[in-house]
């Protein structure tokens, strides 16, 4: 009957992973494949609609540092389950408010919620899977991407084939947080582990994970990746476009990136729970982007470096979400870190694509561009060294006498 139990709660836990991962990124990536459609609906300019891709990244940065304090009082279940409700609310109003009001406050608040669940789930992976954080890091990451990959391709054709209109089709996202509220629900009866309120009084942290040398190599590694992957998904098709292949064709090596980065997305954590020493492992994956943004400056076998850009770009990205448990002890310094570096990694992200295109203008062509992004797969080289070795961020905390 025990084991019976366990299990059930296995598989209950399980789901609420796969279910809150998915959405993570289906709910604002849809929007990029829309983006005409809303413009043609609600008259808005090319800045407005910038704007409106980039507040949930904005978003990111500036709740992931506040959610460790509410996960502190209120815990992991009810926070996430707080943040699944917020992004169900988000894209109701995003889809049923009239007008670009309702589009713009729906964008942001999905953002909020995204990013309180960002910040969260690895540390609840942490919290529970302790003997199989890589396995279910790696499940988390591919969970998160295929439904990345399936709101952008379906968007479109629901939208229109489907007849849904762009609303429509964004109002479809809220069946997966409405799931995902669901498979929560039985775990709101069980009660957390967290330190009694006379043993909290009695402790004091001293130290702050914003004041440690590691958590800044894994903040700015989070954020570098951050920028080449955005940065690639904004302008990507349009420097190949100027190599002479046409957008379609950069749409669909995009495509192609995306679903390469799966199969990375899923063994990097898996293989870098198994050891102590991730040094081999990050640097490889940094070098593999090294080459293909070298190989992409030729201006040949444009196929090739865009295998190698998902190749590099999915096993950047999950070691990245990996180092929040790696380096860490517990699931309280597990959130912060990653309170800290998707903080400052989605601000980076934000920026980065507006950085790249005014280098473009610049300079009057996209070599100059190509030129950064390779500088900026060399500094994430260096940064993996540092990353990848065993070391632990630790808050100081003492007691109150």
């Amino acid at each position: 009957m025990v084991k019976k139990h366990h299990q059930q709660t296995g598989f209950i836990l399980l789901l609420v992973i796969l279910l809150i991962s998915a959405c993570l990124r289906a709910p604002f990536t849809a929007v990029g494949a829309l983006i005409h459609l809303i413009q043609r609906d609600t008259g808005i300019n090319g800045t407005l609609s910038g704007l409106l891709t980039s507040l949930p990244m904005l978003a990111f940065a500036f709740i992931a540092p506040i959610t460790p304090r509410f996960v502190r009082r209120w815990g992991m279940v009810r926070m996430l389950f707080f943040s699944m409700a917020w992004l169900t609310a988000g894209i109701l109003v995003r889809s049923l408010v009239p007008g670009i009001f309702g589009l713009f406050v729906g964008t942001a608040v999905v953002g909020v919620a995204i990013a309180a669940g960002n910040v969260i789930l690895p540390s609840f992976i942490q919290s529970q899977f302790r003997q199989d954080i890589g396995l279910m890091t790696g499940v988390y990451l591919v969970s998160m991407s295929l439904w990345a990959g399936i709101s952008s391709g379906f968007g479109l054709p629901l939208a229109v084939n489907g007849h849904l209109g762009w609303k429509g089709s964004l109002l479809i996202w809220c069946l997966l947080s409405l799931a995902a509220l669901i498979a929560l629900w039985p775990l709101l009866r069980r009660k957390e582990s967290k330190v009694s309120s006379s043993e909290e009084e009695n402790r004091e942290p001293t130290g702050s994970i914003w004041r440690s040398g590691l958590a800044w190599f894994v903040t700015l590694y989070m954020g570098i990746q951050s920028i080449l992957f955005y940065t690639v998904l904004a302008w990507l098709p349009s420097m190949l476009n100027a190599q002479g292949l046409s957008m379609s064709q950069g749409g669909f090596l995009l495509l192609v990136i995306q679903i390469v980065s799966l199969p990375t997305s899923f063994l990097a954590p898996v293989l870098a729970s198994r050891f102590k020493n991730q040094t081999k492992l990050v640097v490889s994956a940094c070098a593999i982007y090294v080459i293909a943004f070298g190989g992409l400056l030729s201006g040949h076998w444009i196929y090739l470096w865009s295998v190698l850009i998902g190749i590099g770009s999915g096993a950047s990205f999950s070691f990245a979400i990996s180092l929040f448990s790696l380096r860490t002890n517990t699931a309280e310094e597990s959130i912060k870190l990653s309170g800290m570096a998707q903080s400052v990694g989605y601000l980076m992200a934000a920026v980065a694509p507006v950085i790249t295109g005014y280098i473009h203008d610049l300079s009057g062509s996209w070599e100059a561009a190509k030129i950064f992004l390779l500088i900026c797969a060399v500094l994430l080289t260096v940064l993996a060294f540092g990353v990848g070795q065993d070391r632990k961020v630790h808050l100081v905390v003492h007691r109150k006498s």
